[in-house]
C-alpha cells in the first residue's frame, strides 16, 4: 500500500479514519469539523468511544472525503500497543470493499504515542492470501484491498514520521515472510526460496551465499543429505545471508536459523491426509529469517545478524532415508533415524554446528514448526520457547510480549536429554519409548546437542506460523509470526 502525506484532508480519499480516546478531550483531534462532529456524538451520547466501538459519518464539507469512519480505543489509561492495533485491524477490515480504494488517517496529539501501532494495523490487514487466482477471482480479491493510505496532520514531526515508517517497513517484512510460507511448493521450490532471499540481499547490499549440495556434501551435512535423499532432482541448499550495520559494533554477532522444509511429506513415515495437505508451510521458519532480513538495514538495526537457511524437501523415492538409518551429522555426531518425520531437527542440526563453528556468535536463535506436540500443548497464540541461556529466553520472550508475538518458556529436563541418546549410535532423532510425551521439548533436547556452550534458544512456532483461525490483524493461513518480535529482540538485546 502507498503512504503519503498531507497537512489537512482532502475529498480525495475514499475514506477518513479518526481513532479517539474517551477521554472527551475534543482539542486533541486535528481539523475542526471532524473535532466538532465528535465532539457533537459524545455530548448526543450517541458516541462514547469505548473499546472496539466506531460510527460512519458522511460529512458534507466539501474538503473531508464522503465517509468518516470514527474508531473508539476506550480509556487511554488502559490502552497498549497491542490493543490499539488489534481494534484499528478488527474494524477496518469490515471496510476492505469494493469501493473504498484510498483511506486516510486523522492524527491527533492523542494517538500519535501509538502512531506505529495504529498504521500497523491498518497496513497489517492489507494481504492478499490468494495469490494464485486469476482472472475475475483474482480481481474480486485485489478490489477488497486499500491501494493507499495518506498520513493526514497540520505538524507531523520526525518521530512520528520515524513511526510511520517502522509500521512499513515491519508490515512489508512480515508480508515477505506470508508470500513465502503460503507459496505452493511447486512456485516456491527450493530455488525460488533462495532467489528470494538474493533479491533481498542484493537490494540491501548483504553478503549472501547460497550453497549447493555438492559443496554441502564436501561438508559432512550427513543430517541434512539424509532428509533430502528422498527429493531426487530437488537439490538441497544452505542459505547464509549477513548484515552489517554502519556503526561497526566489538559484540559477537546474532545468528538466527531458520528450518526450511519447502514441503514435509513425512518421509516413510508418511504424513496422513488433512495435515499432508499444508505442509508447505514447514518452511515458515526459513521465512522468518528472510523476513527478518529485510528489515535490518531500513530500520538501522545496530548489531551484525548471520542469518542461515537449510532448505530441501522430505519426500520419498528408492533413495530415501529409512527408519532405522544411521548418519553421521556436521558436528561428527551419529543419529538413528527413528522416524522419517521428525526431520526438521535434521536439518537444523547441521546449520547450527556450521554457524556456531563459522560465525561465533553471542546468541544463537532457532525458528521451527518443529512439532504438532507444541500445538497440542500451547494452542495457535503462543509458540513454545526453549533454551539453555535464561537471559536469552527472557530477552525474547519479552520482545514477543512487546509486539503480541507470544512465546510461552518450556522446560527441557535432564530426562528429555537423556531420551534423546541412541541405542547403537550417539543420538536418535526421537525416543521410542515415551515418543507421545513431551515431543516439543524432547525436539529441543535434541538441538541442544548441537549448540555446545553457546547461549542457545529454539522457538518452536508449529501453532503460531500457520493458522485457519486468525487474529485480527491476520488472514487465513501464514501469519508472519516472528518479525516483529526478533526486530524488538535486536533492538534492545
Amino acid at each position: 500500500m502507498r503512504v503519503s502525506y498531507s497537512k489537512a484532508p482532502s475529498a480525495k480519499p475514499d475514506m477518513l479514519v479518526c481513532p479517539v480516546f474517551d477521554h472527551g478531550k475534543k482539542k486533541s483531534i486535528d481539523h475542526p469539523a471532524v473535532r466538532k462532529a465528535v465532539g457533537k456524538m459524545k455530548k448526543d451520547k450517541l458516541f462514547q468511544a469505548k473499546n472496539g466501538t466506531s460510527v460512519m459519518l458522511y460529512p458534507s464539507s466539501k474538503n473531508l472525503p464522503k465517509r468518516l469512519l470514527v474508531i473508539g480505543l476506550g480509556k487511554k489509561s488502559k490502552a497498549s500497543e497491542t490493543k490499539v492495533r488489534n481494534t484499528l485491524a478488527k474494524l477496518l477490515k469490515g471496510y476492505q470493499k469494493k469501493d473504498i480504494n484510498s483511506i486516510a488517517l486523522l492524527t491527533c496529539t492523542d494517538i500519535n504515542q501509538y502512531l506505529q501501532a495504529v498504521v500497523e494495523g491498518m497496513l497489517l490487514i492489507n494481504y492478499n492470501p490468494a495469490q494464485y487466482k486469476t482472472g475475475k477471482n483474482r480481481k474480486k480479491v485485489q478490489e477488497t484491498l486499500f491501494k493507499s493510505l495518506t498520513i493526514v496532520g497540520s505538524d507531523i514531526t520526525a518521530d512520528e514520521r520515524k513511526a510511520v515508517k517502522r509500521a512499513q517497513v515491519l508490515s512489508e517484512s512480515v508480508d515477505v515472510v506470508r508470500d513465502l510460507v503460503n507459496g505452493a511448493p511447486n512456485h516456491i521450490t527450493v530455488d525460488a526460496f533462495a532467489d528470494k532471499a538474493k533479491k533481498i540481499a542484493k537490494k540491501n547490499k548483504y553478503s549472501i551465499k547460497v550453497y549447493n549440495k555438492s559443496w554441502i556434501t564436501k561438508k559432512g551435512m550427513g543430517a541434512l543429505l539424509s532428509v533430502n535423499s528422498g527429493s531426487g532432482s530437488k537439490s538441497a541448499r544452505l542459505v547464509v545471508m549477513e548484515y552489517k550495520p554502519k556503526k561497526k559494533s566489538k559484540k559477537a554477532p546474532i545468528l538466527l536459523v531458520g528450518k526450511g522444509l519447502i514441503f514435509d511429506a513425512g518421509g516413510y513415515n508418511l504424513k496422513p491426509s488433512k495435515y499432508i495437505e499444508d505442509m508447505h508451510q514447514d518452511k515458515a521458519g526459513g521465512s522468518l529469517v528472510v523476513g527478518v532480513f529485510n528489515a535490518l538495514k531500513a530500520l538501522n538495526i545496530n548489531r551484525r545478524v548471520i542469518g542461515i537457511v537449510p532448505l530441501t524437501e522430505n519426500l520419498i523415492d528408492a533413495d530415501a532415508q529409512k527408519p532405522s538409518d544411521v548418519v553421521t551429522s556436521y558436528s561428527g555426531k551419529t543419529v538413528e533415524i527413528r522416524n522419517t518425520d521428525a526431520e526438521g531437527r535434521m536439518i537444523l542440526a547441521d546449520a547450527l554446528t556450521y554457524g556456531i563453528e563459522t560465525y561465533k556468535p553471542e546468541y544463537t536463535i532457532d525458528f521451527a514448526t518443529l512439532t504438532g506436540a507444541c500445538v497440542v500443548a500451547l494452542g495457535d497464540r503462543y509458540a513454545g520457547l526453549m533454551g539453555n541461556n535464561e537471559s536469552l529466553v527472557e530477552k525474547i520472550k519479552k520482545a514477543g510480549d512487546n509486539t503480541d508475538e507470544l512465546a510461552w518458556k518450556m522446560p527441557i529436563h535432564d530426562d528429555f536429554r537423556e531420551a534423546m541418546k541412541g541405542k547403537v549410535a550417539d543420538l536418535r532423532n526421537i525416543d521410542d519409548e515415551t515418543s507421545s510425551m513431551a515431543g516439543a521439548s524432547k525436539a529441543a533436547a535434541f538441538l541442544e546437542h548441537f549448540v555446545g556452550k553457546n547461549k542457545w534458544a529454539h522457538l518452536d512456532i508449529a501453532g503460531v506460523a500457520y493458522n485457519k483461525k486468525p487474529k485480527d490483524i491476520d488472514h487465513p493461513f501464514a501469519t508472519g509470526y516472528g518479525v516483529r518480535m526478533m526486530i524488538d529482540f535486536l533492538e534492545n538485546c
